[in-house]
């Protein structure tokens, strides 16, 4: 027995060396794979990224553009409605000589001090821009939210008749 456990002791040797040898070759292998995967996974999360931030900073450009144009857009409404104040606040001061003559001087005077507020608040549109406008009206319709909302209904309503009546005329 002793013999045969001899011979085959270096059979088992040579066997252990090559199973260990195989073992080795497929530690190197799946090594070799995992880095090969985890290079690509990073090469991938890279192109994400890269485009992630191409999205970005074109979202923050077209923000930007945005806001210059609601800004411009703001600023010429403004300028508009202010020179319409001034307008009105015009033909009120010269009706109120018509009102004094045909009801009386205390209409004509009611007039007046309407011609006075109007062209207060058209100079004071003047006076600030719009994004003081814009705090002023933020803090307003959190003061008081339901003046705001009725305010809000009721040029709605206007600009509605105001449409409405604008269609009517072109039909």
């Amino acid at each position: 027995m002793s013999d045969a456990s001899s011979t085959e002791t270096p059979k088992r040797k040579r066997a252990a060396k090559a199973a260990s040898s195989a073992a080795d070759k497929t530690a190197k292998t799946a090594r070799s794979a995992a880095k090969a995967a985890s290079s690509a996974a990073r090469d991938q999360a890279a192109k994400v990224e890269a485009t992630t931030s191409h999205w970005r900073e074109q979202a923050s450009e077209y923000a930007e553009q945005a806001k210059v144009t609601a800004c411009n857009a703001a600023t010429s409404a403004k300028n508009t409605t202010g020179d319409a104040l001034h307008g009105l606040s015009k033909l009120i001061a010269e009706t109120a000589e018509t009102v004094d003559s045909k009801l009386g001087p205390q209409y004509g005077d009611y007039a007046r001090k309407a011609a006075e507020t109007v062209a207060g608040a058209a100079q004071s549109l003047d006076e600030k821009d719009v994004n003081q406008l814009t705090a002023e009206a933020r803090d307003f319709v959190r003061k008081s939210p339901a003046v705001a909302i009725g305010a809000a209904a009721i040029v709605g309503f206007v600009l509605m008749r105001m449409m409405r009546g604008s269609s009517s005329d072109d039909a």
